[in-house]
C-alpha cells in the first residue's frame, strides 16, 4: 500500500512556491519540493494540504484543482501523491518545517535538486507553461 501524501502548487504572479527539506529529513535532506505531506487517518486531501502548508510555512492557502498524481517507488516503499493548485490567502512566510523556500517561475524549476517523485509534477508544469 502506497504511502499517500499531498502536494502544493502555489502560484502567484506566475511563479511557483517550493521549499527546500531540512538536512535532519530522514528522507531527501536538501532537496526541493513541493510543500506538502502525509494525509493522516480522516483527513481529506485537501484537510491535509492545508495542515502541512500550516505547519510548513505559517501559510493559509485555499485548495482549489487537483492538478496531478504520481506514484513513485523509493527504495524504502512506494508513494501516491496528489497534488492541487492552491492559491495563497497572506503573503507571510515563515520557514517552520523547511529550511528554505522560493518563488520561482515554471521554467526555472530545471535548475533545482527537486524530490524524484515531484519530477512528473515538474515535467508538467513545464509544459504547462510552454505546451
Amino acid at each position: 500500500m502506497p504511502v499517500l501524501v499531498v502536494a502544493a502548487i502555489i502560484c502567484q504572479d506566475g511563479q511557483i512556491l517550493i521549499t527546500r527539506r531540512p538536512e535532519t529529513s530522514s528522507h531527501g535532506a536538501g532537496l526541493w519540493e513541493f510543500p506538502g505531506g502525509k494525509i493522516e487517518a480522516g483527513e481529506s486531501p485537501e484537510q491535509a494540504l492545508c495542515r502541512e502548508i500550516d505547519e510548513e510555512l505559517a501559510l493559509p492557502v485555499r485548495v482549489d484543482n487537483i492538478f496531478e498524481s504520481t506514484y513513485h517507488l523509493y527504495e524504502w516503499g512506494p508513494v501516491l501523491i496528489l497534488s492541487y493548485e492552491c492559491t495563497p490567502l497572506a503573503d507571510a512566510i515563515h520557514n517552520i518545517g523547511v529550511s528554505e523556500h522560493r518563488w520561482v517561475r515554471p521554467d526555472e524549476l530545471a535548475f533545482f535538486n527537486m524530490l524524484p517523485a515531484d519530477l512528473p509534477i515538474t515535467e508538467k508544469l513545464l509544459l504547462r507553461k510552454t505546451g
